[in-house]
This record gives C-alpha cells, sequence and structure tokens, in this order.
C-alpha cells in the first residue's frame, strides 16, 4: 500500500512560502486594504452649506462630487482640487461654488477625499447625505451603495 504524501514536509515547505505571498504579510506595513468612510454631519451657516470634519488637522479638500442620489456613475459630476478650504473643523460649499436648490424632493450625496500634507498620513473621506426644503438643511441616511463601512 503506497501512503499519499501530499502533507509530508517537503509538500508543505513551498506552502509556507508561497503563503504570504498570497495573503499577504501582516507586519510589513498598511498593505492594501479598505478604509471605511467617514461621516460628515451637514449644516447651514449663513448661504453656506457645511460639514463636520473632524480632526481636521491639515486636511484639505482633493476631490469633491456633488450629485443627486441615484444618479449613476457614469454621469455622476466631480471637481478634483476644488478652491475650497478645510477652517476649524468646517468644509464649507458657498453657493458660488455649488448652488444648492432651496428645496429639493431628491436628496444630495456629497463625498470629498482629503490629504494631509504629511506625507505619512492616509487619506481620509467623507460622505453626507443632504437634504433640502424651504430653505433649510437636514441630514439623510446613507445607504450601503453610498458609503464604505
Amino acid at each position: 500500500m503506497v501512503k499519499p504524501q501530499c502533507f509530508s514536509k517537503g509538500a508543505s515547505l513551498p506552502l509556507l512560502f508561497c503563503l504570504p505571498l498570497l495573503t499577504g504579510c501582516p507586519g510589513t506595513g498598511s498593505g492594501d486594504y479598505l478604509r471605511p468612510d467617514e461621516t460628515a454631519y451637514v449644516s447651514k451657516k449663513g448661504e453656506k452649506i457645511c460639514f463636520t470634519i473632524p480632526e481636521a488637522e491639515d486636511y484639505q479638500p482633493v476631490y469633491i462630487a456633488i450629485n443627486p442620489r441615484g444618479r449613476p456613475p457614469g454621469e455622476q459630476t466631480f471637481t478634483q482640487y476644488p478652491p475650497l478650504r478645510v477652517d476649524n473643523g468646517w468644509l464649507c460649499i458657498p453657493p458660488s461654488f455649488y448652488p444648492f436648490p432651496d428645496s429639493s424632493s431628491v436628496p444630495f450625496i456629497v463625498e470629498t477625499i482629503l490629504h494631509s500634507s504629511a506625507t505619512n498620513k492616509p487619506a481620509r473621506t467623507f460622505v453626507a447625505g443632504v437634504g433640502l426644503s424651504n430653505g433649510r438643511v437636514y441630514a439623510v441616511p446613507l445607504t450601503n451603495k453610498e458609503i464604505t463601512r
């Protein structure tokens, strides 16, 4: 009778060397992992629609997308390096950048990516649902399609 050799010491040695290639090494750095989006809370300051940015430090926007909920990905609009700044933990959008209507039956989804001037800090993505009614602004819950949790 012949004993199968598939789990002998000689056969498992190549598996030990290939396993880190297939799964990645957790101790060698940040790796390729998915960071969850952060939720930004919305409010109105004068004519501006503003979003909270907790622990803003030196983070500034490098990308912003403002689209009505349900707009297909191929039709969504975005701006790279928008002329907006995070100031005292707030990212505010003036009407000159994006003229939100006073009322809308469809909420808007605002997504922004912030980068730090420090090279060792990861990018941060914030997503907020914005509802508008009679000049008032309110937060709209996000669906799993709109935010990475």
